[in-house]
């Protein structure tokens, strides 16, 4: 893991402008920093040692004639196989490390490199023959690249706070993207908050070449189809079995001390498992804790006991607030989900022992762990009367009349379903004619039906031309016309939740501490096998991810094997409540939403006002209001007290 940047173009002030990025991204890698100009290129890096811990390990890294010089972020997990090949064909390797390995797949196969990669990983490899840049990000966003291009000059970053000193990068605030994280309560690529900065979208690659880039795709998952199947000789969960297993091994691969996250669900508690079984070495896991009624702690407290793990709680604390402007600085961007805090805390705990930490992440959603996808999936199997627009409607208006305590009972959140959630699913029902505008009704933070009231008119007249994301949403259903509807549902979050709210929480807050996270459910052989899984052999009316809960049951003792499906999500118990209000009164100020311009003082204040009503969709929408309102703070008009200790 490490930070990169690099400037190509301008007056011969490209040194000092990365060296200000590298001095900005030096949290991401304190071990080692390293600059090298190449023509009219100036790349950047700050290192992270995991694998290869000598000076040969350094950055940028050239090839043996030094013609193609690379900075990487990430980790290849195949580079030990493929180094071998590659000696093999005569390439001569200077270090041990991975991520060497991409200079010799470069020269071996150019862009078609990326066949033989499977890692996580955004690099920028500089070809003196081609006077060509190429950069390039995994197949699901894991690691982060920003860029930005202006009269021919280019620059690059692992985080957006870099390319805001590069002086030719306008701060003007994109509408869309604000439009977008009301939304999804993150931004999307290839947007940014500014305009003129953008983020690579996953598994793509970019060429910039005489002042000008081009991108394609180069990979996407494939539908098995015909005789085709994803197991072979196998059964669909022995493939799946073996994947994971084969998955969580080449993510052990390190030369300093890994451990796990490990909550009381059974995507981690598999990963802590299949651990246990392929390691001897001593093991240290790390679980958040809250205070209420539904904590995990016991449960993890108690896998941690059996796998003979190190146990290791971390508890949020109603001080912990006050930690919120120093998050918003890490996290770039606006990024509207209270887990931001307990992610902050568990990487500064970590880092205390531990440089390397595998996770469960990614599980629910190619394995169909989410309410919202099983209520999609019984809609689109059952509900085909609803493609009428007035059945649709007849369906919300029976919602309407039904008691919350009746929809409690399909709610898989330790909170009640109250009224106002139970507004957002009539709405949805509403729309259910569209599997887009199901989709969007069930998932947005803000519905479309919110922001009529939620925006201000100058807002919503910048909007006028922007695509709406029930459309997006629909377009990308039917793309995606070659997989089970189930699967079509995992891709969308595969497009969207997984690289800029899953991975994107991950990378910020743990390289906030130079922590490297491994995420085995998002190894690409592992998906696209979850993929073309039968629908029965993920979900039904009764059981979600059931191929892992059958990787459960070999795993642990029946005591330990989860019944059910809880939704992982920070509560706001009776300790946190005074502190969130009053950060959520002192952000979210009449006097200064008005002077935003943007959105409609008197609605924010609506929610505000009924606060007390203990609805989790209010507090999301405030949690994305107070977010929003800080990074203001913090990135515009840098005027949070404490600026200065973020740097």
């Amino acid at each position: 893991m490490c930070g990169i940047c690099g400037f190509v173009g301008g007056s011969g002030d490209g040194p000092a402008v990365v060296q200000r990025m590298v001095d900005i991204l030096r949290h991401r890698g304190p071990d080692a920093k390293g600059m090298h100009t190449a023509g009219p290129v100036v790349l950047g890096h700050t290192r992270l040692s995991i694998l290869d811990l000598s000076t040969a390990g350094n950055q940028p890294m050239p090839n043996e004639d030094k013609s193609l010089w690379l900075v990487c972020n990430g980790e290849i997990y195949n580079y030990k196989e493929t180094s071998q090949d590659l000696k093999k064909r005569g390439h001569v390797f200077r270090s041990a490390t991975d991520v060497e390995v991409i200079l010799h797949l470069y020269e071996e196969y150019g862009l078609n490199l990326f066949d033989h990669l499977n890692g996580m990983f955004a690099f920028a490899l500089w070809d003196s023959r081609q006077s060509t840049l190429i950069c390039a990000v995994d197949r699901f966003g894991k690691k982060p690249l920003y860029y930005a291009l202006h009269n021919g000059q280019f620059a690059f970053a692992s985080e957006m706070k870099a390319l805001m000193h590069v002086d030719w990068v306008s701060k003007e605030v994109d509408p869309c993207a604000i439009d977008r994280y009301l939304s999804l309560r993150y931004i999307p690529a290839p947007y940014t908050i500014f305009r003129a900065i953008r983020k690579m979208e996953p598994a793509t690659c970019m060429a910039y070449r005489n002042g000008s880039i081009s991108q394609h795709v180069y990979w996407k998952p494939r539908a098995l189809t015909g005789s085709t199947t994803v197991a072979g000789t196998k059964t669909c969960e022995e493939e799946f079995e073996s994947l994971v297993t084969d998955a969580v091994r080449i993510r052990l691969q390190s030369d300093v001390p890994l451990g796990v996250y490990l909550s009381g669900g059974v995507d981690s508690a598999v990963v802590a498992g299949v651990m246990r079984r392929l390691t001897d070495a001593q093991k240290v896991s790390y679980t958040v804790s809250f205070d209420y009624e539904h904590d995990e702690h016991d449960r993890a407290s108690r896998l941690a006991q059996f796998l003979h793990f190190e146990y290791n709680p971390v508890t949020v604390q109603s001080g912990d607030f006050d930690l919120l402007p120093k998050i918003v600085y890490h996290l770039d961007e606006p990024f509207g989900d209270l887990l931001s805090i307990p992610a902050y805390l568990l990487a500064k705990k970590a880092k205390e022992k531990l440089t390397v930490i595998l996770t469960g992440d990614g599980g629910d959603e190619i394995c169909n762990g989410y309410l919202h996808q099983k209520i999609m999936y019984l809609r689109y199997r059952y509900g085909g009367w609803l493609r009428s627009p007035a059945c649709a409607r007849s369906v919300s208006r029976l919602l309407a009349g039904t008691p919350a305590a009746v929809l409690n009972m399909l709610f898989d959140y330790p909170d009640r379903m109250g009224s106002e959630e139970k507004k957002k699913l009539v709405y949805a029902a509403g729309n259910s004619h569209a599997l887009g505008g199901f989709y969007e009704g069930l998932t947005s933070c803000f519905t479309q039906q919110d922001k009529r009231g939620l925006y201000q008119p100058s807002l919503s007249e910048a909007l006028s031309s922007v695509e709406a994301l029930d459309r997006v949403y629909e377009g990308d259903l039917q793309r995606w016309g070659e997989f089970p509807f189930l699967s079509r549902l995992s891709l969308l979050d595969l497009k969207y939740w997984i690289p800029f709210s899953v991975v994107y929480r991950l990378d910020k807050m743990n390289m906030a501490h130079a922590v490297e996270t491994r995420s085995p459910f998002l190894d690409y052989r592992l998906v696209e096998c979850a993929l073309n899984l039968p629908p029965a052999a993920k979900l039904d009316l009764f059981e979600n991810k059931k191929v892992i809960r059958r990787m459960i049951e070999k795993l642990y003792p029946p005591e330990l094997r989860e019944k059910g499906k809880q939704a992982f999500y920070m509560p706001l118990i009776d300790e946190y409540r005074k502190a969130f209000f009053s950060l959520a009164t002192k952000y979210l100020d009449p006097a200064i939403i008005r002077k935003r311009g943007f959105l409609n003082p008197a609605y924010v204040q609506g929610l505000l006002d009924r606060f007390d009503q203990r609805s989790m969709l209010i507090n999301r929408q405030l949690v994305s209001l107070i977010v929003l309102e800080i990074w203001f703070q913090v990135f515009v008009d840098k005027n949070i007290e404490t600026v200065g200790i973020y740097e």
